[in-house]
């Protein structure tokens, strides 16, 4: 296969930065615990040495998704496996559960970095209420600072803080540019994400509504941001914000995740109990 592949000019642009490093691909597939039981769902296809070692621990069954068919000759020789699904198409445009069945209960990938985030929304919006309930993913280092925050500061995000009420996010390793080929610009990182709670929190308007508008400019306060958003539902946010003990200075990231709960509750219960 590395020899073919010297032929093939890889897209950096649509994240196509290949795993080479056999013992990340091992930690990686160790930290899934696969069984026989489950149902897998992997993004980026690529030349296939993911899905190969996944299908190697004999899931029931491994959906793969990947949208370059110049890709098609490294992954024909694993399509005889009766266990792989392989989907062509843009993850971001593909109805996830009408094509995904039955539904995954795992994601294990080496997500595209530039779709990281709309991609992990995705998939909290619609597979995980349907069942999916653990990711392992490889993200850009980046990111995964974002995605893996659990206390306030600069990386704090809307995604982090969702997720962080859905389940637990735990930082598992770094893995150098020199395990790709060709080699990124950038460290990454593998996360572990088990959805325990909230499993249709992503989906919940009112809830993505406020994290957007809290979030909407990072330099300002929290009362600035919200100020147009509350008071589109007739409430003053000077108020709101003053009700649940916080002081108007502060800015979004720096609120805890009770401090969030706190502010969708008290702007709720004002609402009318929504």
């Amino acid at each position: 296969m590395e020899r073919e592949e010297t032929f093939f000019r890889a897209n950096t642009d649509i994240g196509q930065n290949f795993l080479v490093d056999r013992s990340v691909l091992d930690r990686i597939v160790e930290a899934a615990e696969i069984s026989s039981e489950d149902i897998l769902f992997e993004i980026g296809s690529g030349n296939g040495i993911l899905t190969e070692r996944l299908l190697s621990l004999d899931p029931k069954l491994l959906f793969s998704v990947e949208m370059d068919k110049r890709l098609a000759r490294f992954l024909a020789r694993l399509e005889e496996n009766s266990k792989l699904v392989l989907i062509w198409g843009d993850v971001l445009k593909i109805p996830l559960v009408e094509r995904l069945d039955p539904i995954p209960t795992k994601l294990v990938a080496n997500l595209p970095y530039h779709i990281t985030t709309p991609v992990l929304w995705k998939i909290l919006e619609e597979l995980v209420p349907a069942g999916l309930r653990k990711m392992v993913i490889m993200v850009q280092k980046e990111a995964a600072e974002r995605i893996a925050s659990a206390k306030p500061g600069k990386t704090r995000s809307p995604l982090g803080i969702t997720l962080e009420r859905m389940g637990e996010v735990s930082w598992l390793f770094d893995v150098p540019p020199e395990a790709f080929r060709p080699s990124p610009k950038v460290n990454s990182s593998v996360l572990s994400i088990t959805l325990r709670r909230d499993l249709e929190l992503a989906g919940n308007s009112f809830w993505r509504g406020l994290l957007r508008g809290g979030f909407s400019q990072r330099r300002k306060t929290l009362l600035n941001n919200l100020k147009g958003w509350l008071a589109s539902r007739g409430l003053d946010a000077a108020s709101v914000i003053s009700e649940i003990g916080l002081k108007p200075q502060v800015r979004a990231e720096e609120l805890t995740l009770e401090d969030w709960i706190s502010l969708e509750e008290t702007v709720k219960k004002k609402m009318g109990g929504l």
